[in-house]
């Protein structure tokens, strides 16, 4: 049974906590002490009406949100391959991202990636060219401190 029990301290499971909503969430010691070495920020992802919440955590003190507007009949292949080729010429460190067709014809593709100055133009310009995009929105989120 002993060895049962080491197995499972060893791996990395799931934690959860419960805490009032406010301005400032604490997080457990156990769970923070857990967190630490792994990122000093945390990057949330809200999605619109949802109630669920995404935490990231990065060593960034800024991260670019990004969203993509295009119609959902030209959410196909040619999209997506257009944007995994320019991902990967970006080279960025992508921390979320997200896709997600309205009944309105509308499709949404999101990321969050950490940002760095030298790159914002050149990753606004080859985003905004990415096959089928039809409105693109970059959003620079700095650390409150």
């Amino acid at each position: 049974m002993d060895d049962k029990k080491e197995y499972y301290e060893s791996k990395k499971l799931a934690q959860a906590f419960i805490a009032k909503l406010s301005e400032e969430i604490k997080i457990p010691k156990r769970i923070y002490d857990a967190l630490l070495p792994l990122g000093q920020n945390l990057v949330a992802v809200i999605p619109g009406d949802s109630k669920k919440l995404s935490f990231f955590l990065t060593n960034a003190s800024r991260v670019l949100f990004v969203k993509l507007i295009l119609d959902k009949s030209s959410l196909n292949e040619s999209f997506f391959t257009s944007l995994r080729k320019t991902l990967k010429e970006l080279d960025l460190t992508n921390l979320f991202s997200t896709g997600i067709c309205f009944k309105d014809e509308i499709c949404v593709w999101e990321g969050v990636f950490e940002d760095t100055d030298a790159k914002f133009d050149i990753i606004k310009e080859k985003m905004s060219s990415i096959t089928h995009v039809k409105k693109p929105f970059f959003e620079r989120i700095e650390l409150e401190e």
